[in-house]
């Protein structure tokens, strides 16, 4: 089996090995903070005291109403990042959005490696600096891009996907067609960086798209509800449509060689065999083989940069 090689990943053959089972780790454990403990801190949090490779050291949170839940009480609880002990290896950004890049710029000048929530940024101007600081401080940027490591994108899939895309002929008929919508009440524009990062992701990845590749909007259209987009990235075109109604939805349409082919991304993700071996799992897994410089889907920095710089044109279009 074969696939295209894209821009984070080392080799296409490791893919296989990443998704199809876990890889045996190597002994050495990662000292892990998470900054944010909101909904989704408190999950990354929960899911990091029981996976191997990783030691959940502190906790980080501004707020002085932050409360967490009863399996992370033994853990230190910092109101700043100045309060953090040493051995911090690495940490999760999951706190608001707009804070997400001044947490992570201050955590790699620690000498942190760092695992960012999408979006990796709010301001696509802030996306150039951290990956070079990345590289100054010799340290792993990653973008919690978690639909990577969907159960549904298993190597068979994903080389399907690939194969396809490379057999695509160019055209105004669109090649993938995504719908994401969420319960959370927001505003249309909102589902943009919050729902619709996701997908010009999974487009770009599953497509085998680098990130410098350039993107042009053809069609937007904002309703009460929604927002719609139909763009072309390379030669391949989409439609994406996200926002916010009273039921949870994410799935992809395929348009291979004349026929229409419809997954569920959510009833995919809530498949999981174990525990430890979900989606969240997997993404930390992918974390730390990037760190181990081995081969991994996780979303790197220019990965994470590519989606909020493509969502920053839908919203400007």
């Amino acid at each position: 089996m074969s696939f295209t090689t894209f821009a984070s990943d080392d080799s296409a053959t490791a893919i296989v090995a990443d998704a199809a089972a876990p890889l045996a780790l190597d002994d050495a454990t990662l000292v892990h903070a998470v900054v944010g403990l909101g909904r989704f801190g408190c999950v990354h949090a929960r899911k990091l005291l029981a996976l191997e490779g990783f030691q959940l050291g502190a906790l980080v949170d501004c707020s002085s109403s932050a409360r967490i839940a009863d399996e992370l009480a033994m853990l230190p609880l910092m109101s700043s990042l100045d309060e953090l002990p040493p051995g911090i290896e690495s940490a999760t950004i999951a706190a608001s959005d707009d804070a997400h890049a001044g947490l992570a710029l201050s955590l790699m000048r620690r000498g942190c490696h760092v695992l960012v929530e999408k979006p990796l940024c709010v301001d696509r101007h802030d996306g150039p600096l951290m990956i070079r600081t990345a590289l100054q401080c010799g340290v792993t940027l990653a973008t919690g891009h978690i639909e990577r490591f969907n159960p549904v994108f298993d190597p068979t899939m994903l080389d399907r996907l690939r194969h396809a895309a490379a057999r695509h002929r160019q055209g105004s008929r669109p090649f993938m067609r995504f719908r994401r919508y969420s319960t959370r009440a927001a505003a249309a524009v909102d589902s943009v960086l919050d729902l619709m990062v996701h997908d010009l992701d999974l487009f770009a990845w599953l497509c085998a798209v680098p990130p410098e590749a350039p993107m042009e909007v053809l069609e937007r259209h904002v309703g009460e509800r929604n927002v719609r987009a139909r763009v072309r990235l390379g030669t391949l075109v989409a439609e994406l449509e996200s926002g916010y109604g009273n039921t949870a939805s994410a799935r992809l349409q395929l348009f291979e060689g004349g026929r229409e082919h419809l997954l569920d991304l959510r009833a995919d993700a809530r498949s999981s065999p174990q525990a430890n071996d979900d989606a969240l799992a997997r993404q930390y897994q992918g974390f730390r083989h990037a760190i181990m410089g081995r081969p991994s889907r996780i979303a790197s920095g220019a990965d994470g940069l590519a989606a909020v710089t493509r969502a920053c044109q839908v919203l400007r279009a």
